[in-house]
Order: structure tokens, then C-alpha cells, then sequence
């Protein structure tokens, strides 16, 4: 079977009956025609599914929140605390905007307990903040963080803070929830944060985990992988064998409902804009799935739950003050790939420190700027990593090999018609050595960038790298007449 991923708009829904695909348009599934007596073994449950959710807690002009997503559940699948429901979350809770990063998610994981998921998959990002915030994350949560292939290093075990699966009986049905995280996640956080974990291939701990969750009684199992879909699809197999009929994906941000034989495959974007609806019948008597119903649902920029908006206004009111404060006026939105986005940061680090004359950084850990009023909040949302600034020395080869191998944004060098320029209209000495600043993830990760195999001895310069960006904006006096931009011009 071809697959096709279908476009959010589209809302169709996918079933599969006894292994045959039928269209449902109900939210809760058909019971199908059975025989006296067989209708007590049927079991209904309502899987409420979000991925990368990001601390995007907040009403934005695009989506409704937390408390939006809250009203969305309610409405739209007649979501109850008590009732036959699982929340679950596919991982990247909350590293994101202001008022998440600067609780290093602790705001999150309360709003989360508050909406009431019930497990969530480990994802890359989760641990952006260390370990020991990931530990006490996971002990503030009400519901357990999944990841079977994270082990430590030094006893081959799953870390105490985490779970490879759990089960938990909803309805009378006993269901098993696994989760996997990325491979990628040592390049895709600061390194220095994971050094401690292997991260082991997919298949070989899918088929160890769902042959012990199977064992301990799991009827249902449903797997949360913080993985893209194109890895998730790659497990079908695995997971057919194992039985295991719902795969819930993450990390690429897709939107995604899409079946594959008996398999259904879901992820729901990301930023609480939309969420998966999977009404699920199981048959306890056969143990065997009967019925299953999954849709896309956007969360629109609503009214949401009155009691979760107070909980997120809370959090805003904890926050110093002086966060919120207009620093600079921006009228036009700034993405994280951009020369304007190279501009604003690497200017103002070169800026603040001055012995270095080159700077890059790579822009999947940047997000982009929105149109507006700019505060310290907008640059801790635009910049939701932890990062101290690292001066290294390159030779100008070793700065070409990078830049044409990795691709990063860079500051104080150009290039035109392949030749490499500095600042001061210098070229580009091969033989020569610079002092060049970036980010520690990038320094830390060796597998990625290799820049510790050029430099061993970077120099920690003890700068954060958004405290620049902060005085750089507040010392250009930006108005409505003279606008941030208009000093990001290439």
C-alpha cells in the first residue's frame, strides 16, 4: 500500500474492522452486529494525542493554548477526567516560549497535569535543560515519561526517572504504552546533556519492550515514539508481529493520519494547533481491536477552559516583570534561517566579545522572531536553549570545511563568488587562525560539527548567549520610525 499522508483539512477517518478499512464519521466507534452476550467484552476508549507541544501554553492569534485545546477535548470528544479517555503527549513538552523556558518547563508540566495526560514519550528536547531538570520534571509530572531505548551508559539500564512502558487500565482495558526517542537527540540538544546515555536502535527495543509489556497483561498496546514518521513506518513490521496496532509519532512536526494494513500511524503537528481524536473498540473476549477512528482536529484561537487560563495567567504573574518590558519595535517577523537572524546574533556577540572575530551558530536551535514589540521574553523564546558562548580557535580551512559540511549561519565573514571575505575587507587566510565564537551545543557536539577535534581547548567565555542579544537590541533605541530591521540589512 502507498502511502499517502493525509492534509489536515481533509479530517478523514480512517477504521479498520476486524482487519477491513471502513469510513466512520462518529467520534465514538460503530459497534458492529453481534450475537447476545458478546457485547460485555467490548471495550471503548478515546485516545487524546499531541506531539511537541513546546511550552506553547498560551492563546496566540493561531491557536487556542492550553485552555483552548482544554475546550477543544470537551467538545469534541466529550472529554472527562473519569471518563474512557487517555491524553497522551509524543514529547518536546516545553522547551519554547518565555514562559515555559524560564520555568525550564516547570509551568508546562503543571499546565499538563492540569489538562490531564496520562504519559508522555521522551523527546530530544526534553532534555534541553540537563538532566537533573529532566528528573525533577518527571517527578513533578502526574504521569509517567516514557523511553525504552534510552539506557545509561554505566549499567545498561533504563534511567530511574523514566519508563520503558507502563500500563494502565482504562474502561476495563488493560493498555500498554511504549516509548522510543530519537537517535539523533546527542545532536539534537547539547550534547553534554545526554553524554551519559546510549540510545539504542528502534526495532531491536520495540520487539524487547512489546514482548514484556505483552507479558505483564497489556491487551492494547499503542506506541509513542519521538520519531518522524518515515522511522515510525519503518516499524510497522515490528510492530504487526508484536501486535501493536497504533503508532503515535513525533519530532518532524507533520500532521499526519494515515493507515498501513492494520497499522495506524498518527503525529499532530506541533504547538497545541491540533490534536489526534483515535476512538478505539477493543474485544476483551477475543482480545483482538474491533474498531478504530482516527482525526485530525485543529484548536483554533478560541475561548478556552476558564479554570487552565488562570493556571497559565499564574505562571505569567511569576515571572520578573521586567521579562515583559518593550526592549525594541520589529516590523517584520525574523526566521531562524535567515541573514537578518545572523545578523542579530552574531553582531551582538561579536559585540560583547570582541577578541573573536568570526561567529556562527546552526539554526534548528533558533526560532524565529515575530513582528511587534520586542522584549526579553521575545529573545528567551526566540533562543529557548540553554547556551554559553565558546571561543575557538580555526584555521580558515577548518572554518570552510565546516561551513560547506554544515551549513551554519555566520558572522563577521561573507562570500561572494566563493571568495571569503572578514569584516575589515581582509580575505580569508587558509593557513591563518581565528578566533570564532558559537554556542557550546555546537562545541559539545562533536558527532555534528567535529569542532573539538580541531580545538580540544575551547575557552568558555561565561556569556549566555542571549544576554548579547538583549543589550545589543536595548542599545539601538529602536522606534516606530527607525525599526529593528532597518539595522539587519546584509
Amino acid at each position: 500500500m502507498k502511502h499517502k499522508p493525509l492534509k489536515r483539512r481533509e479530517f478523514l477517518q480512517l477504521s479498520v474492522f476486524y482487519g477491513a478499512g471502513i469510513a466512520l464519521a462518529a467520534c465514538t466507534p460503530r459497534v458492529p452486529d453481534l450475537s447476545e452476550g458478546q457485547t460485555d467484552k467490548l471495550r471503548s476508549l478515546t485516545i487524546l494525542y499531541t506531539n511537541d507541544e513546546h511550552g506553547w501554553m498560551e492563546r496566540t492569534e493561531q491557536c487556542g493554548g492550553a485552555a483552548g485545546m482544554l475546550a477543544q477535548w470537551r467538545s469534541q470528544a466529550g472529554y472527562t477526567r473519569d471518563g474512557p479517555f487517555l491524553v497522551l503527549s509524543g514529547g518536546d513538552m516545553w522547551t519554547g516560549p518565555a514562559l515555559s523556558t524560564w520555568f525550564k518547563g516547570e509551568s508546562m508540566v503543571a499546565v499538563m497535569n492540569a489538562m490531564g495526560y496520562q504519559a508522555a514519550a521522551i523527546g530530544n528536547h526534553d532534555f534541553d535543560f540537563g538532566v537533573e531538570v529532566l528528573k525533577q520534571r518527571a517527578a513533578q509530572a502526574n504521569f509517567p515519561m516514557l523511553s525504552a531505548n534510552i539506557r545509561e551508559k554505566a549499567t545498561g539500564k533504563t534511567p530511574d526517572f523514566l519508563h520503558s512502558y507502563v500500563i494502565q487500565e482504562i474502561n476495563g482495558l488493560k493498555v500498554g504504552l511504549i516509548g522510543l526517542t530519537t537517535k539523533e537527540t546527542p545532536e539534537d540538544t547539547n550534547p553534554a546533556n545526554v553524554a551519559e546515555f546510549d540510545f539504542l536502535p528502534y526495532k531491536s527495543t520495540l520487539r524487547e519492550a512489546g514482548q514484556m509489556v505483552k507479558v505483564d497483561g497489556a491487551e492494547l498496546i499503542v506506541l509513542l515514539g519521538h520519531l518522524c514518521s518515515g522511522e515510525m513506518r519503518s516499524l510497522t513490521s515490528v510492530a504487526s508481529e508484536l501486535g501493536i496496532p497504533i503508532l503515535c509519532a513525533g519530532h518532524c512536526h507533520e500532521e499526519i493520519i494515515e493507515q498501513d494494513g492494520a497499522e495506524t500511524l498518527v503525529e499532530s503537528g506541533s504547538f497545541f494547533h491540533n490534536f489526534v481524536r483515535i476512538a478505539v473498540l477493543f474485544d476483551t473476549g477475543l482480545n483482538r481491536l474491533v474498531d478504530v477512528d482516527a482525526v485530525l482536529l485543529d484548536n483554533p484561537s478560541e475561548a478556552g477552559d476558564n479554570s487552565l487560563d488562570g493556571i497559565v495567567q499564574s505562571w505569567h504573574d511569576r515571572v520578573d516583570p521586567e521579562l515583559w518590558q518593550v526592549i525594541g519595535i520589529l516590523g517584520k517577523k525574523i526566521d531562524s534561517e535567515t541573514m537578518e537572524m545572523a545578523k542579530l546574533l552574531t553582531t551582538s556577540w561579536l559585540e560583547a566579545y570582541p577578541s573573536a572575530k568570526i561567529a556562527f551558530f546552526s539554526p534548528r536551535y533558533v526560532q524565529s522572531l515575530p513582528i511587534g514589540d520586542v522584549s526579553e521574553a521575545s529573545i528567551l523564546s526566540m533562543l529557548p536553549t540553554d547556551n554559553v558562548l565558546v571561543d575557538t580557535k580555526l584555521t580558515g580551512a577548518q572554518l570552510l570545511e565546516i561551513i560547506k559540511k554544515r551549513h551554519p549561519s555566520v558572522g563577521g565573514l561573507s562570500e561572494i563568488n566563493g571568495k571569503y571575505t572578514l569584516s575589515g575587507g581582509n580575505p580569508l587566510d587558509l593557513q591563518a587562525s581565528y578566533h570564532v565564537l558559537i554556542p557550546d551545543s555546537l562545541y559539545e557536539g562533536e558527532n555534528k560539527y567535529d569542532i573539538k577535534r580541531y580545538d580540544p581547548n575551547g575557552t568558555y567565555t561565561g556569556l549566555d548567549w542571549r544576554s548579547p542579544v538583549v543589550s545589543w537590541v536595548k542599545k539601538l533605541n529602536t522606534s516606530d520610525q527607525t525599526r529593528l530591521e532597518s539595522y539587519l540589512s546584509p
